[in-house]
């Protein structure tokens, strides 16, 4: 192991298994642009309840998730399981604020941005929005997110020409882990980063929880209410293995310090 990885060991929370960064949103930012100074292709991965519980199921999403260069805890299940745990995280991390921060850093630098995902018109309306927010993102090309295996080649070749900094990808998981798992080496982007529904956000197509609902834990109710039908399922089952899971590794914790207590 080297120094740089014994370094990045040391920094981490291990939640369950899954060895998540110890980040917050400013140091998230930080280290792509790192990343960037030393331009090789790289992967960053926000990973939250529902994500975790169909990554113990699904090899190809867990070794993603390991093998990523930053491994980010996201939103308020996770970081209340970290405190439940004894190992917090150092803040409440999202990928939604990420992306934000990321491209006012982005003007600032002059870095260069790609945009992948959702549909035609809702991806127009999130850059247009981008762009009220920061009048020089320097955007150097847009596709949406519905392709095929067979479209990847000309898309990463696409991708490739426009020689972005940034590699934004708002389509679902397993679909993106999938695509950057084949295509990273060649697409040759520096930071290639996960979004989710974040371009859905910003277009105004789904709305972001309030600052308060987010902070008791209930951002899943927020986002149900206006997807029923879509994410009925997936809350209900993915909170309920996660819960149980943390549980059990409360209950084990303290059978093992009960019965250290009393050897």
């Amino acid at each position: 192991m080297t120094d740089l990885a014994r370094t990045r060991e040391s920094e981490r929370l291990q939640l369950l298994g899954m060895p998540f960064d110890r980040v917050t949103v400013a140091d998230v930012v930080d280290r792509m642009e790192g990343f960037i100074r030393d331009p090789r292709p790289r992967r960053i991965a926000c990973v939250n309840v529902a994500l975790y519980v169909w990554a113990r199921s699904s090899s190809t999403l867990w070794d993603f998730y390991l093998a990523s260069d930053l491994l980010v805890a996201d939103g308020m299940g996770i970081y209340y399981a970290s405190r439940l745990l004894g190992d917090p995280t150092p803040g409440i991390t999202n990928a939604v604020f990420i992306m934000y921060d990321l491209l006012a850093r982005a003007e600032q630098r002059g870095y260069r941005v790609y945009f992948l995902g959702t549909t035609d018109p809702i991806l127009e309306r999130a850059i247009r929005r981008f762009q009220e927010l920061h009048p020089r993102l320097h955007v150097v090309g847009r596709r949406n997110g519905f392709f095929t295996v067979s479209d990847e080649a000309d898309l990463v070749r696409e991708i490739r020409a426009t020689k972005p900094d940034i590699l934004l990808i708002g389509i679902s998981s397993l679909r993106k882990e999938e695509f950057l798992g084949r295509n990273l080496e060649c697409l040759g982007v520096p930071v290639c980063f996960g979004v989710g529904g974040a371009f859905d956000v910003a277009a105004g197509a789904h709305r972001f929880a309030p600052q308060w609902v987010r902070i008791i834990g209930l951002e899943w109710v927020y986002r149900l209410a206006q997807e029923p039908s879509r994410l009925w399922k997936r809350y209900l089952t993915t909170n309920a293995i996660f819960g149980w899971l943390l549980l059990a590794e409360m209950v084990r914790r303290l059978v093992r310090s009960i019965g250290g207590t009393s050897s």
